[in-house]
């Protein structure tokens, strides 16, 4: 059988989200204080205007310049988790893999993980070199993130699977990586073109010992946890 392509899309809405180490003056001045005016002191340094700063708030940090590149902690782009999943097959051959047309199909993913990056919102009793104060930053955008290609020898898409996992911030909950018959997909980004609708902004204390890192979830990690064994019985369902 001859091959075929699918393009497949997490969803229209999503954004990028940035989470990086700022002073703890910063944070603790900004704790109870309104998110908008958070989000405009923030951008102030970005767009070198004191005058959107607010009045007595401290330094962000020694050499902060925009909230995008303060992200030594995390930094995602691409839809959100709880997106619209749709699939489109395109000409086999990659000569137009952006066409859209009325072959696009709507369907349900498959879970595989959620991987937490959460702070707190005020201080814990302990302390320590784990606990770090820093800035949650999120651009709200529509429109279009990464595509992932599926290619099969001649059989159709087949929506079960499909699996995906994702990471959870105070700001957004974003999709990180995609897998098609337990394949990882390479994202790509060569249509990624969004339109903002907002920010969002958080401030708080990061506990390295609670961060779940991307390293952790090797192929070997995913086997020996079981969590392909639940991909496994999602599949199986209504057979």
């Amino acid at each position: 059988m001859s091959k075929r392509r699918f393009r497949i899309e997490a969803g229209r809405y999503g954004g990028e989200v940035a989470i990086g180490t700022v002073s703890r003056d910063f944070v603790e001045f900004f704790e109870d204080q309104d998110e908008h005016e958070l989000i405009e002191t923030v951008q102030g340094y970005e767009f070198e205007d004191d005058n959107m700063k607010v009045d007595g708030a401290p330094d962000i940090s020694e050499e902060f310049s925009a909230w995008h590149e303060c992200d030594d902690l995390e930094h995602l782009n691409g839809a959100y988790a709880d997106g619209e999943w749709t699939v489109t097959e395109v000409p086999a051959d990659g000569s137009d893999d952006f066409s859209y047309d009325e072959s696009e199909t709507v369907f349900e993913a498959y879970h595989l993980f959620d991987r937490e990056a959460y702070h707190m919102d005020s201080p814990p009793d302990e302390d320590g070199e784990h606990i770090i104060p820093v800035l949650a930053f999120h651009s709200a955008e529509k429109g279009g993130f990464a595509a992932y290609f599926v290619e099969t020898d001649g059989e159709n898409f087949d929506p079960k699977k499909l699996a995906f996992s994702s990471v959870a911030t105070n700001v957004a909950e974003i999709v990180e990586n995609v897998w098609y018959d337990k394949e990882l997909i390479e994202p790509n980004f060569d249509y990624n073109d969004t339109t903002g609708k907002g920010y969002y902004a958080s401030v708080g204390y990061f506990n390295t010992n609670w961060h779940d890192e991307l390293d952790t979830y090797s192929d070997g990690y995913l086997s020996e946890e079981g969590y392909w064994e639940g991909y496994e019985d999602y599949q199986s369902e209504d057979e």
